[in-house]
């Protein structure tokens, strides 16, 4: 399950998996398509490495993107493009095409901006990990220890539900549940791939448990962890903002606030040592706990 949803690569069935029994209901095809033709193109800009644009057939302030057709030129390596009412992301190739790019362009960048603006989740740049049945979300800048602290607590057993773009879900209650993205993990960033497979990975929405925003310090730094309020709250939710693309931003930053309001925040210190992992693991396990058990 990628995103809760089936994804089926028509064109490249090796790119299909199964990680689980669980039945999704919204199924989602993937196939080679003609050329597309949009009428209104944004210029390219720089994006993973890569130079990218998106186009539209009508402006995205008008539309903001629900319900739409739209596309997402990668330059030199292929063009994807939504078909909502087919459930179709169709595809054409570029001169540097291969499938290993065509699942990381669809399924680290397509997808979440597609579900963004078809408001079905909220996106956060972010990692998450299943501690005690409930998720535990990193953020921090760029380069800034999330996929690090998430591999970690894969190797200590517990389960991923995002190493790098993570899918929220409103309930119809007003809270909110954590949606995992997809079963790779990338400890340290490479270009364009995502990384190994696992099969500890996530596949039902999860309680939220706590944010945890990472601050480097030195070394040999003392680990402090503390709780986050008033408009600190918001910013460190703000910082974990997907592609904050300008026609939704009214939506976003609606988002932001209610979550924030909603959602236990904390900041912890994370000296930056490999060596002292195991100490931020613990008092990050030993502040989820003691959080679970107030509840309780």
């Amino acid at each position: 399950m990628i995103f809760g949803h089936s994804i089926e690569f028509v064109d490249e069935p090796r790119l299909n998996f199964h990680t689980s029994s669980y039945v999704s209901t919204s199924h989602i095809y993937v196939k080679e398509i003609p050329s597309p033709d949009f009428e209104i193109y944004t210029d390219f800009f720089p994006h993973s490495l890569r130079n990218v644009r998106y186009g539209y057939h009508h402006p995205m302030r008008e539309t903001k993107g629900k319900g739409v057709e739209w596309t997402m030129e990668i330059q030199n390596v292929l063009t994807l493009v939504w078909f909502p009412k087919r459930q179709t992301i169709g595809y054409q190739k570029g001169n540097e095409y291969t499938p290993e790019r065509l699942r990381f362009w669809l399924y680290h960048t397509f997808l979440p901006l597609l579900f963004q603006m078809e408001e079905l989740y909220h996106i956060l740049h972010a990692g998450c990990v299943e501690v005690a049945g409930k998720a535990v979300i990193f953020m921090a800048p760029s380069f800034g220890g999330k996929s690090t602290m998430t591999d970690y607590f894969l190797r200590q057993g517990h389960r991923l539900l995002s190493d790098d773009t993570l899918a929220v879900k409103q309930e119809s209650d007003g809270s909110y549940r954590a949606v995992a993205s997809w079963p790779f993990h990338r400890p340290y960033r490479e270009a364009e791939t995502l990384g190994k497979e696992t099969d500890a990975f996530v596949t039902e929405p999860l309680e939220i448990a706590t944010v945890f925003y990472l601050e480097k310090v030195d070394k040999r730094a003392p680990i402090v962890c503390h709780s986050v309020q008033g408009i600190e709250k918001f910013k460190t939710i703000h910082y974990g903002s997907f592609i904050p693309l300008e026609f939704l931003k009214e939506k976003r930053f609606a988002f932001h606030t209610d979550f924030a309001k909603k959602t236990v925040v904390e900041r912890i210190t994370v000296p930056w040592s490999l060596d002292r992992l195991s100490e931020v693991y613990e008092s990050v396990v030993e502040r989820v706990n003691s959080q679970s058990k107030r509840k309780d």
